[in-house]
């Protein structure tokens, strides 16, 4: 994470030192080209104006970033990650830094090149300049081969930047974000991807855009987009099926005027089933058993939970989070349960809600709630350890993490100072880090962009063996929300 302190702000202001000394570029101009050659276009310029002696090359390399080579700044970025993102300039810290002009792209302090005799005297980078590296990171960054960096990974998490119509992919085998994707058709308004899934096939990802009223399907390994459907008015939650070939879609419709949620067949995109219920005022989270048997949903308003067969989409029970919520589907106010995880034994369900500021625990053997357990305010998401053992609750008010022991039910940390404004969680398959988004509407960990952009967001890398301790932000575009990680 690039965040400016008084310890920080000398070694930030090294890392591009001299990063381009643009006096010997005035004379010779770059003119757009279609294709830019890495080492023809790119290259030359890092050596006349990066390789200085404590700044970017192969010896000293500042912060972490060496420019002498495609490889070196492509696969190890820097200490805080990636500079450069495939197709995306503007989200790409390299320009953010050398780029003055918030028409083109994000602005971010310090502003480099920063004088540093006798190699550079700090003037800007001129604007062909800075168009011709954002030209190349638009063409994929790629080297002289025609590659492009981390194409081929598998160990990765897709988060959805629900203000920027980005779904993110993060390499967890580095914490590097590496590419974005852009989701959604709306173009003065943001299609709002809030909820991301992978199936467990590592074939699709799919994303509800709950403002747009649709959700996508993308490839997992080429992003492209390969179907859309349009099936309710505010999808929240995309649910896929163990084997792949349905999905269901919560509907968060507020004004309670639909109440119910779709499934869908995933090869074709198209509707399958209409689930309703008067209890369906709302519905956000949602999940379904690892046996594949179960989907369970929460209804916010409602203030129910819906367990449904998924054998034949039939509505099975409805279990108020309550014995005070009244029965018409309208709710008392007092709980408002949002989202929903799973046990790995499919014997518990674990009910965030936010008015009342705790989990309930839905024994699904029994049908009945048979602990209460408090978090942090406003929780969100939660998620629970592939082990079994703790569960992670996302207190989007508190800006913590609560965890849960489940052998005991009861709290037995709270991760403070996480992020602003945590949402999702997610487990590497292994279970040992966790991953928190954090919405970051109101503030944010991180320094940069300072101007020219929409306020970005970060997500905390946990590490559950080590005593639940925080590691690692890492910074995205804006308003990180659904996560959802390759098995």
């Amino acid at each position: 994470m690039k965040r400016i302190t008084i310890s920080l702000l000398f070694p930030l202001i090294a890392l591009f030192a001299g990063l381009i000394n643009l006096a010997a570029c005035n004379d010779s101009p770059v003119e757009p080209k279609q294709s830019v050659s890495f080492s023809q276009d790119i290259l030359p310029v890092f050596e006349s104006n990066c390789n200085f002696p404590g700044c970017h090359n192969s010896v000293d390399k500042q912060s972490g970033i060496d420019l002498t080579s495609w490889g070196s700044l492509m696969l190890r970025g820097s200490t805080f990650g990636a500079e450069v993102i495939p197709y995306n300039s503007k989200w790409s810290h390299l320009v953010q830094h050398i780029n003055v002009d918030t028409n083109l792209a994000p602005s971010s302090e310090p502003l480099m090149p920063k004088p540093l005799p006798p190699y550079t005297n700090g003037s800007p980078l001129p604007e062909n300049i800075v168009k011709l590296l954002m030209q190349w990171i638009d063409q994929g960054a790629k080297n002289d081969f025609g590659e492009v960096a981390y194409s081929n990974i598998t160990r990765k998490a897709f988060i959805t930047n629900q203000s920027s119509d980005f779904v993110v992919v993060v390499n967890l085998d580095n914490n590097f974000v590496t590419r974005y994707v852009k989701v959604g058709t709306l173009v003065n308004t943001p299609a709002s991807p809030h909820n991301v899934a992978v199936d467990n096939q590592g074939r699709y990802f799919y994303t509800t855009l709950i403002r747009e009223g649709s959700v996508e399907k993308y490839d997992e390994f080429t992003y492209e987009k390969l179907g859309s459907l349009h099936a309710v008015t505010s999808p929240a939650h995309v649910i896929i099926t163990p084997d792949g070939t349905k999905g269901y879609i919560t509907n968060y419709n507020i004004n309670g005027t639909e109440r119910f949620i779709k499934s869908f067949i995933t090869a074709d995109m198209t509707v399958l089933n209409t689930i309703a219920d008067i209890t369906m005022n709302a519905t956000h989270g949602g999940r379904i058993t690892s046996n594949g048997e179960y989907l369970i949903t929460v209804s916010e308003l409602g203030e129910y939970i819906q367990i449904i067969r998924t054998a034949d989409d039939a509505l099975e029970q409805t279990i108020p989070v309550a014995n005070i919520v009244p029965p018409n589907g309208n709710g008392t106010g007092l709980f408002r349960p949002i989202a929903v995880s799973l046990s790995p034994d499919d014997r518990y369900a674990f009910v965030t809600c936010d008015k009342s500021n705790d989990v309930r625990v839905l024994d699904l053997n029994s049908r009945t709630i048979t602990h209460i357990i408090p978090t942090g305010l406003f929780p969100i998401q939660s998620e629970c350890t592939p082990d079994g053992r703790w569960l992670y609750v996302a207190n989007r008010n508190s800006n913590s993490v609560t965890v849960i022991d489940l052998n005991t039910f009861t709290v037995a940390k709270t991760i403070p100072s996480v992020g602003v404004q945590p949402h999702g969680v997610a487990f590497t398959p292994d279970g040992r880090y966790a991953y928190v988004t954090c919405e970051s509407q109101s503030g944010t960990f991180v320094h940069h962009p300072a101007a020219g952009s929409s306020r970005p967001g970060t997500t905390a890398v946990i590490d559950v063996i080590n005593n639940h301790t925080k590691i690692k932000d890492i910074e995205m575009a804006s308003f990180p929300a659904g996560i959802s990680i390759t098995k």
